[in-house]
């Protein structure tokens, strides 16, 4: 009796002790949904960065901004799952801000002033505006994007636990493009130009790589490729009220400077917290 007492004791600490390792590696499992919210750093690059300052927008050359700042929220909702991957659909709501400062002013129309027909004619002499020209003074800028966009994400897992991944995301874009540009000429009081809302679309790309704390909480980190009007490019006479438009479609029979169109580009580089919710 004894010995088979002491046999199932034996028997009991084993098991139980099987049963402990097992729960100590135990996989985190993959989510259903994904949500994260993140700030970023922007990069402009393309026609949207300062090649000659501020005053490439009156030249119709770019759009003058050197830096910018923004922040998502975004929603991903799995579809699929294999052995190591995982397809996700994703939804964002987000907005970039870009920026600049410059000791120098230009001068862009007549009395430092947006008339209606802004580029094409001046209704003073007749004739198509000329170019901006660079004078002393101080100027700054800010060009607003919120945007909505929706894609597609590839996350491939880099360890059996699923507790980091790689992911991989292509979406469709939709933006207002809006802001101000402020020009005060040495001697003479601030000026400033409208940039009137304009709605265009294009594309970004994503890669990112996100880690769990534990099944529910993790972070992000990663950047993003942005052309948001790579669709929908247009050109319109400004309306007056010291208003105008993108002017991002090349139309030379509205002003000579108008020789081509201009698409905007930028860089993210983003960062944040990842919630996870569900099991797939």
């Amino acid at each position: 009796m004894r010995k088979i007492t002491l046999l199932l004791l034996v028997a009991f600490l084993i098991t139980s002790t099987s049963y402990s390792q097992q729960v100590l590696t135990t996989a985190y499992k993959k989510p259903f949904v994904t949500i994260e919210t993140s700030g970023s750093f922007e990069l402009p690059i393309m026609d949207l960065k300062a090649s000659n300052g501020i005053g490439g927008f009156y030249k119709f050359k770019d759009y003058g901004a050197s830096t910018g700042f923004g922040g998502a929220l975004n929603v991903k909702f799995a579809v699929y799952s294999a052995k190591r991957t995982q397809l996700k659909t994703y939804l964002t709501i987000g907005y970039s801000q870009f920026v600049n400062d410059e000791t120098k002013a230009t001068v862009y129309s007549e009395g430092g002033w947006v008339h209606p027909g802004y580029p094409h004619i001046n209704p003073n002499t007749g004739l198509p505006y000329e170019p901006g020209r660079d004078t002393t003074g101080i100027s700054n800028m800010r060009m607003n994007i919120p945007y909505v966009s929706a894609g597609c994400e590839l996350g491939v897992f880099t360890d059996r636990k699923f507790r980091s991944s790689f992911n991989f995301g292509l979406d469709y874009v939709l933006s207002v493009i809006f802001g101000k540009y402020y020009q005060t000429i040495t001697g003479q009081g601030e000026t400033f130009t409208t940039l009137n809302s304009n709605v265009r679309s294009g594309f970004g790309l994503n890669v990112s790589y996100s880690y769990k704390f534990s099944d529910v909480v993790g972070f992000h980190v990663g950047t993003r490729f942005v052309m948001p009007n790579l669709f929908g490019k247009t050109s319109e006479l400004s309306d007056g009220d010291a208003a105008v438009y993108l002017l991002d479609k090349g139309n030379t029979s509205m002003n000579s400077s108008l020789s081509s169109d201009r698409s905007l580009g930028y860089f993210k580089f983003f960062g944040g917290l990842s919630l996870f919710l569900g099991k797939l």
